[in-house]
């Protein structure tokens, strides 16, 4: 008789380990494609799913035998720890496998464990409506159920959760805060679960087992909200971070290029006085002397367009044309951009002429090897146009070029501090493409004076 017994629970652990573990991997999968995996992850991915199936089957049969020898209280707490037990097996297999933290296992781990109860409650539902009863291994059932399960739960929370930050990258979790959703994860993911199981046996009817299974799912559709809110805040962390970070780099960048315009400025005069001191004494070298005299005129003349910080920035990024074969076309009303900041026309035209700048430098056509600058008042607002070629193809993403090392328009960095300033005068600005040419399009009222 004992072997009888021994042989089914060796079988119904076989399922279980089998089936949760399954469950279990795809869910936190689709959140641990996102992490930066270690070398040979393949087959470290491998070992620890055979490490999780065989661990969860042992846990599993031992749980199962001590359910039928044991009181209901001793079972009960050895299934809850087959599940903790799981649950930290999953957050070691993570650090594994890929370069993160525990604390981003953890969220992993915890994410993904929600996800699965959902999906099991979906099962244990469908069970309820169609036999009457809870989850049954033997019935016919068993496996349409729990794929159903799956089937309806995982693409809900792959658009709700994961492709978000799928979108904008997750990033490295250190809020101690996460032990919070640990522990719900544990009191209702896995003890009032499980306890939840086992109403029917005490006859409780299955109209208020069903009202337990939809509280027990708002619960974890809950902790799955707030392990999601701790996410997006160190993501604003992060972005704010990096905002500061950019805009005290942009306001050293804007004083250090106004100086270097100012002394270059500076000896251009002195370089003057100079050619116009030797001309008036004749010689041979008068003719030469003069056309120098004319260069210099010409080229700071080149850079007023009536902004002192639009000058200097012009100035400096047509030298950089000038050196690596680029042409810099502008048409400037830099009054137009008076009521701005130096610092936010920095930002604001700077990002976008280096982002150009970026795309071109890949362009090898030397006709296409050119950037287009309109600023100018139409009407009552400033519109800025900046243009330029690039190669290969361009991903929007929520209307910004994508971030990424190979963006072929090189447009990823700076876009958001570009669209801020904008929005800091209540403007606008878009980022397009139009065949091979990459447009980007600010609008921005003037303030009446």
């Amino acid at each position: 008789m004992s072997t009888t017994i021994a042989a089914i629970m060796t079988h119904a652990a076989l399922i279980l380990a089998t089936t949760i573990s399954t469950q279990l991997v795809v869910a936190v999968g689709m959140f641990a494609a996102l992490l930066p995996p270690r070398s040979h992850v393949v087959p470290r991915a491998v070992a620890s799913l055979a490490v999780l199936v065989l661990v969860s089957f042992a846990l599993y049969r031992n749980s199962l035998m001590v359910s039928v020898f044991s009181p209901r209280a001793t079972s009960f707490v050895a299934e809850a720890l087959d599940f903790v037990a799981m649950l930290v097996l999953i957050v070691a297999a993570l650090v594994f496998c890929y370069r993160v933290s525990i604390w981003t296992a953890l969220f992993c781990a915890t994410a993904g464990y929600i996800i699965q109860n959902l999906a099991s409650c979906v099962t244990y539902s469908a069970f309820l409506l169609a036999e009457g009863g809870g989850t049954n291994m033997s019935s016919p059932l068993f496996l349409p159920l729990n794929l159903l399960g799956m089937a309806v739960v995982y693409p809900v929370c792959y658009w709700l959760f994961v492709r978000p930050i799928r979108k904008n990258g997750l990033v490295e979790i250190e809020n101690k805060k996460i032990l919070l959703v640990l522990a719900l994860v544990v009191l209702i993911a896995i003890v009032f679960d499980m306890e939840n199981k086992h109403l029917l046996d005490a006859g409780i009817p299955v109209p208020f087992v069903m009202v337990l299974r939809a509280v027990h799912d708002v619960i974890c559709v809950f902790s799955l909200v707030l392990e999601f809110e701790m996410l997006y805040s160190r993501q604003l962390e992060s972005d704010v971070a990096t905002l500061e970070r950019i805009d005290a780099d942009q306001q050293a960048h804007y004083t250090l290029m106004r100086e270097s315009v100012e002394a270059v400025n500076a000896r251009m005069e002195v370089l003057r006085q100079h050619v116009r001191a030797a001309a008036s004494e004749g010689g041979a070298s008068t003719a030469k002397l003069k056309e120098l005299a004319s260069e210099t005129r010409m080229s700071e003349l080149r850079l007023k367009t009536g902004n002192d910080a639009l000058d200097a920035l012009l100035f400096v990024k047509g030298l950089v044309c000038e050196r690596e074969g680029i042409t810099l076309s502008c048409i400037a009303d830099g009054s137009a951009l008076a009521f701005m900041d130096p610092v936010d026309i920095y930002s604001l035209v700077g990002n976008a002429l280096d982002n150009s700048l970026d795309a071109v430098r890949k362009v090898d056509d030397p006709e296409k090897r050119a950037i287009g600058l309109v600023a100018r008042r139409t009407g009552g607002m400033l519109t800025l146009n900046v243009t330029n070629y690039f190669n290969g193809t361009v991903t929007m993403v929520d209307g910004l070029p994508k971030t990424t090392a190979a963006d072929p328009t090189g447009h990823g960095l700076g876009t958001r501090s570009m669209r801020d300033v904008a929005e800091k005068y209540d403007g606008t600005v878009t980022f397009s493409s139009d065949g091979d040419v990459f447009h980007v399009n600010a609008l921005i009222p003037i303030p009446e004076e």
